[in-house]
């Protein structure tokens, strides 16, 4: 029997590979319910002149951060997770961590999930750079990154 397979894949030249790790806790208490599932933003859902399911909860709608609905994570009103079964490895909400993380940088006004929703290269604007909730939300993630 003949098996054919890659030695190697070339992974372009703009390929990075995300060294820093984005606090979990953080996203599920606030940057997924304040930014990702937000009213104002409605990143998975889309507004209403977009196509049901046209914008992240789509993931042929979309080339790259997929996302799942699900009910928010419960944090008691504070910065940790109640139920740790509601993030495990498997869950909507992990796999919303690991999608939206990989959009993420340090420096996040350089990171795709400011950039590009911000105005650059994404079928509508979702906020303007100088919005006050974004800011707040994606320095703060940024900041407790490792």
């Amino acid at each position: 029997m003949l098996e054919l397979g890659c030695t190697s894949v070339d992974p372009g030249p703009d390929f990075v590979v995300n060294t820093y790790v984005f606090d979990e806790d953080y996203f599920y208490c606030h940057v997924e319910p304040q930014f990702i599932f937000g009213n104002n933003y409605k990143c998975g859902t889309g507004n209403g002149s977009d196509p049901a399911n046209g914008c992240h909860f789509n993931a042929s709608a979309v080339s790259g951060m997929a996302l799942q609905t699900h009910p928010l994570v419960n944090c008691g009103g504070g910065d940790h997770p109640v139920d740790l079964s509601a993030i495990a490895q498997g869950t909507p909400a992990r796999s919303n961590y690991e999608a939206v993380s990989l959009e993420m940088s340090n420096d996040y006004t350089s990171a795709a999930l400011y950039v590009r929703p911000s105005g650059s290269n994404h079928p509508r604007q979702i906020f303007k750079p100088d919005d006050q909730t974004v800011n707040q939300v994606l320095s703060k993630w940024a900041a407790l990154s490792q």
